[in-house]
């Protein structure tokens, strides 16, 4: 079986009309550009928390950041008993 080759990009305080490709005539972006023509992106999200740690660590759990106890910045390590996305899409 072939597995599919999944490209997950996820920049720091980038909203998507900083990317030429998705309308900013005055961003010069050509990799992001080319990502967006041939993959998906996303232009009507938000994030579960405006802090960064807290932010990820609902991304990669699916889950609010106070069920996944993260919730300030400083925080270097998931609990370990919470499956990560990356995790289980690597064993699916």
């Amino acid at each position: 079986m072939n597995r599919p080759n999944i490209l997950w990009y996820c920049s720091d305080q980038q909203r998507f009309d900083t990317i030429g490709a998705l309308g900013n005539p005055h961003a010069q972006t050509p990799t992001l550009d080319r990502l967006v023509r041939n993959g998906v992106s996303f232009t009507n999200a938000y994030c579960q928390s405006p802090i960064c740690t807290p932010s990820r660590a609902s991304f990669m759990t699916g889950l609010y950041p106070s069920r996944a106890r993260n919730t300030r910045n400083g925080n270097e390590t998931f609990p370990s008993d919470i499956p990560l996305i990356s995790k289980l899409i690597a064993d699916s």
